[in-house]
């Protein structure tokens, strides 16, 4: 026994040692881990007694160890942040689908076989293809711009590439494109520039693998592509969710469903279950003195998990599907040695394998969802003698599912959905039961006959898109995903997971009563902004475009809302609403819109949809149709002093007879104490000069300016940047945007005058506190991990 929990400890010391690596954010010298690592296994060799904390330390140090040696690997295949952007030439085959993306551009990821030398053409480059480099990535995600969306891009290509380091935007709150493409490997992004079909490319096992994929999804296609529902039947199918868009994701969060889309646990698990039932029926009729009871088990074993292997890959044995694998053939092995105890040891024993085939698993918020909800279901189930009916099962198991798995939304920056406990309590044993049997059965027949298809593809159609407005119905009435503080989810998530215990009812009623003290602290006593000791600002980080935020105490005033995309992208959704969500903002009393363009007013309608705001202003009051059309004016940008509470004291000001667009924009100052804040918007080198001679400049004060129009040449003139002086330029800017801002001669400019510049592009958002002794700038960048690039110098 001793031994086993001995084992036991090891396992979750190992864990917990990949788990660490995360957690700290930086990676320790290898060199120096392996030395302790020595020195601890040596430790029992002087005394016994420290033999199994010893075993414990050093399998803590080991999964430490292991994790940072893999970073460091993955670190090594990265584009540098130093090189340049000029084209490369490669070779190699598309590892994955060609998906539809924004600006007619197809996307996809690219596996390198070889880097070409890029002195002449792809198509002369067929036969003269060098040795591959080293210490260059190894796979791509590329956009094609400018493609038909029907082309058949080939499998196997040679191509010339512009890449860019892996980039994305870094803000306190929200999705971070950087972690994503470093967890799953991606050593670049770039965009194609030529291309031509390569038939002589190495084609090895993996290549294979992917041009098998690409004829199931063609055959798929083909024989039911014009169905409405067949974004969903290729999502739950192959794994490919390239044809869901924003709004069908607006629905999967609403009624937090998106884990019935992401191939995951439960799927690979009704697979097993299914193909293992069905095994145990066929291998009942085999008589005892043919095939023993442990041969029956064998065999069940043996279909259940060649079915789940094998709907795997038909989902690109992705990292989900890959972790799902791994706890069905844990789960096979508790059901080989046919014991109903040691389901913590099994869970335990099937996390430390996910974390030793990939110890990348923490970035992915799967993996604590997945062994979060298991963990629950272990935590109420196993120990109990009477096993309850199905119906409470079924109830039981989603309210602690649902309950527990809060802390982990909470930790994860995700909203809960509100009413996602009660679909999912629907929409589970749907997918279960009906959805996935219809799916893998009738599919199959339309592929083989057309006669068939005809019969089969009107019911998976019906079917699915029932399903489908069944969510969307849920997602209308449902009110908008709530957060709470960790602390309150944790004890939340603890008293409703008690009450499901077999428990006295006063002790049922003591923690109903924890739980709804809870709840009514959360919503019922909380009322108004969180306030701020000390005046800031924001200059969050969206790319190529703006937004601000400045507060004052429980004053809010947010200046543009940044840039979105025809893909359903935006910038509010994206940066704004969840940053202002983890500064306990609830209510904007200012929203200014400096003008009209896109990159500044996106997601306007989305912001005034989730967000109260009091006073709105805007220097183009005609060119927001997406407000007018919900019936919400603007007021025009009136030169004079902004109306604002407490001691914030605002200036607006607008170029009289100004045309449209950039020089439209409504600059505001912001004065605090010696602090002056100027937003300018996009004005140019005219309107500049126009805002100089009608104002005064103090020459003792500290200045912090966002610098007009990104950085761009045709603003930030000289007489503005002598005028001002300002200590701190902010430039909010996309990494390495085609408009390349913000210009050389424009920083040139602001160095000489003696300013500090930042650039959201490469340092991330930009915090500026205004302290009663100073002012303190910090670029988020500076605090992020390892896997994020660090901003400049």
């Amino acid at each position: 026994m001793a031994r086993e929990n001995c084992v036991r400890a090891g396992i979750a010391a190992f864990a917990g040692g990949v788990i660490l690596l995360y957690c700290v954010g930086r990676i320790l010298p290898l060199p120096l881990l392996w030395i302790i690592l020595i020195g601890i296994g040596s430790v029992p060799l002087l005394n016994q007694r420290f033999r199994y904390p010893a075993f414990a330390l050093c399998c803590l140090l080991g999964g430490l160890l292991w994790a940072s040696w893999s970073a460091s690997e993955r670190l090594l295949v990265q584009l540098p942040a130093t090189s340049d952007s000029s084209v490369r030439a490669v070779a190699g085959y598309r590892c994955s689908l060609v998906s539809p993306g924004a600006y007619d551009s197809l996307r996809f990821d690219f596996c390198i076989t070889r880097w070409l030398d890029t002195k002449s053409s792809v198509t002369s480059q067929r036969h003269t293809m060098p040795t591959p480099s080293q210490g260059l990535p190894t796979r791509l995600r590329l956009a094609l711009y400018g493609a038909d969306k029907k082309l058949d891009l080939p499998l196997r290509l040679h191509m010339r590439v512009r890449l860019k380091p892996p980039h994305g935007s870094i803000n306190p709150q929200g999705f971070r494109y950087e972690t994503w493409l470093f967890r799953h490997g991606f050593g670049a992004t770039g965009s194609v520039q030529e291309w031509q079909a390569a038939p002589d490319v190495e084609c090895g096992l993996h290549c294979y693998f992917h041009q098998w994929r690409e004829q199931v999804a063609r055959s798929l296609g083909k024989a039911y592509g014009k169905l409405d529902a067949y974004p969903m039947m290729e999502a739950l199918l192959l794994g490919e969710r390239r044809y869901l868009d924003a709004d069908d994701w607006a629905v999967f969060r609403a009624t937090g469903t998106s884990h019935l889309i992401a191939i995951s646990g439960l799927h690979i698990g009704l697979v097993g279950l299914f193909s293992g039932w069905l095994a145990s029926r066929l291998l009942a009729r085999v008589p005892r003195g043919v095939l023993m009871s442990r041969g029956r088990r064998r065999g069940v074993v043996v279909v259940s998990l060649s079915a789940c292997l094998c709907y795997a890959l038909l989902a690109g044995f992705t990292v989900p599907t890959q972790r799902a694998l791994v706890m069905a053939a844990v789960a096979a092995a508790v059901y080989l040695r046919s014991r109903l105890s040691g389901y913590w040891t099994a869970w335990l024993v099937a996390l430390g394998c996910v974390l030793a085939l990939d110890p990348f698993a923490p970035l992915d918020g799967g993996f604590w969802l997945s062994f979060g909800a298991v963990a629950c279901l272990i935590l109420l189930f196993s120990g109990r003698l009477d096993a309850p009916g199905p119906v409470k099962t079924l109830l039981q198991a989603q309210a602690a599912a649902t309950a527990g798995l809060l802390p982990v939304l909470m930790g994860l920056g995700l909203p809960a959905a509100a009413m996602g406990w009660m679909v999912n309590l629907l929409a589970i044993p749907l997918m279960s039961f009906l959805l996935l049997p219809l799916l893998f059965v009738l599919t199959p027949l339309g592929l083989i006959s057309d006669p068939l298809l005809h019969i089969v593809a009107p019911i998976l159609d019906a079917v699915l898109s029932g399903f489908l407005q069944g969510l969307a119905w849920f997602a209308r009435v449902s009110p908008e995903g709530f957060r709470m503080g960790m602390a309150e989810a944790a004890v939340l998530a603890a008293a409703v997971i008690a009450c499901l215990f077999p428990v006295g009812r006063m002790t049922r009623w003591a923690l109903a009563s924890v739980s709804i003290a809870v709840l009514v602290g959360q919503w019922g006593l909380k009322s108004g902004n969180a306030t701020v000791s000390h005046p800031e600002l924001w200059v969050w980080d969206v790319g190529q475009g703006l937004s601000v935020l400045y507060r004052e105490g429980d004053q809010v005033l947010v200046y543009d809302t940044g840039p979105g995309s025809p893909s359903g992208y935006s910038a509010v959704d994206s940066v704004l609403r969840p940053n202002l969500r983890g500064l306990g903002v609830e209510f904007i009393n200012t929203l200014l819109i400096s003008h009209g363009d896109a990159d500044h007013a996106s997601g306007l309608g989305s912001l005034l949809d989730h967000m109260k705001v009091g006073q709105l202003v805007t220097g183009e009051p005609t060119r927001l149709p997406a407000v007018r059309a919900q019936g919400i004016g603007f007021d025009p940008c009136r030169a004079g002093t902004l109306d604002s509470a407490g001691a914030i004291r605002m200036e607006l000001w607008q170029a009289p007879g100004a045309g449209a667009g950039n020089s439209r924009s409504c600059v505001l100052r912001i004065f605090k104490g010696d602090v002056e804040i100027v937003l300018p918007g996009d004005i140019t080198g005219d309107e500049e000069r126009l805002w100089l001679a009608d104002h005064r400049l103090e020459q003792d004060v500290y200045r912090i300016l966002v610098a007009p129009h990104h950085g761009s040449k045709t603003s930030s003139s000289e007489n503005w940047v002598t005028a001002l002086a300002p200590d701190v330029v902010i430039f909010s800017a996309g990494y390495r945007h085609p408009y390349g801002h913000p210009a050389d001669v424009v920083q040139s400019r602001y160095r000489v005058a003696g300013a500090a510049l930042y650039n959201t592009a490469t340092s991330g958002a930009v915090h500026v506190e205004l302290l009663g002794e100073g002012v303190r700038v910090s670029p988020t960048r500076a605090d992020a991990p390892f896997w994020i690039t660090p901003p400049p110098g």
